[in-house]
């Protein structure tokens, strides 16, 4: 099913996405065999990192980056707001600190994305949070969220970004049966797998792959001018962690 999906993404092989989709296959079995307590123990860096990233673009707003690094500016933006989320059941807070923390890290993520000119890629992400935030009974936290959402449009709008667009090119109805379905699967696959026991390892796919599924329909749907399907690269970066977590047995011990 994962190498339906990536075929479903990357489409029309050629040595070069035959090579990356193998090495995004690699880096599922890689993370397979990571031990559960490290993945739980990305958190704190992958904040901090995105928190640097930020620092970074306000003194040196004009820095150049290569594009690899541009894609870790990507992987780190949502991933730490990924692994704040499920990890906030384990620590309770009072909801004045949670939405602070919460809305300093999306601004700062958002912030990072925008210096990079993937800020649209936030609206399907953020579709998921608001999600996601539902389901685990932060209700109140969607609106603050929804607002941070709708400034960003408007910055994308105030640059005469085009938030939607004519679709994209070059999918055939094949390639959309392959996306929908086995992204689909995928979802429901990790949200059974939340259902029956909430924990980061669970959390952390259902997350990723109601991400995944909300920018297929995003961009398949509404026509979003760009996301994950007009950028392989990106999308191998992202979804081959969360299929390696899936992976894990249900037994593994933190």
């Amino acid at each position: 099913m994962a190498t339906l999906l990536l075929y479903g993404f990357i489409r029309e092989l050629n040595l070069t996405k035959v090579l990356l989709m193998l090495g995004g296959l690699g880096t599922i079995y890689a993370i397979y065999l990571t031990p559960a307590r490290y993945i739980e123990a990305m958190k704190y860096p992958l904040i901090v990192l995105s928190f640097l990233v930020t620092v970074l673009f306000f003194v040196y707003p004009k820095v150049s980056l290569v594009y690899p690094v541009r894609v870790a500016i990507v992987f780190l933006s949502f991933y730490s707001v990924i692994f704040y989320i499920i990890n906030m059941e384990d620590k309770q807070k009072e909801f004045f600190k949670e939405i602070t923390a919460l809305s300093i890290l999306f601004i700062s993520s958002s912030f990072n994305l925008f210096m990079t000119g993937q800020l649209l890629l936030v609206i399907s992400f953020a579709c998921a949070l608001m999600l996601v935030l539902f389901i685990l009974g932060r209700t109140p936290m969607i609106p603050f969220i929804a607002g941070y959402t709708l400034v960003a449009g408007i910055l994308i709008w105030q640059q005469r970004g085009h938030i939607l667009g004519s679709g994209l090119a070059g999918l055939g109805s094949i390639e959309k049966y392959i996306l929908l379905s086995s992204s689909f699967v995928l979802l429901l696959t990790s949200f059974i797998m939340f259902t029956k026991k909430n924990t980061v390892a669970k959390m952390l796919p259902f997350f990723g792959f109601l991400y995944i599924a909300m920018d297929i329909l995003m961009v398949l749907g509404v026509k979003l001018s760009t996301g994950l399907l007009y950028q392989p690269v990106i999308f191998l970066v992202l979804v081959s962690p969360l299929i390696g977590v899936m992976l894990k047995t249900e037994g593994e011990r933190a």
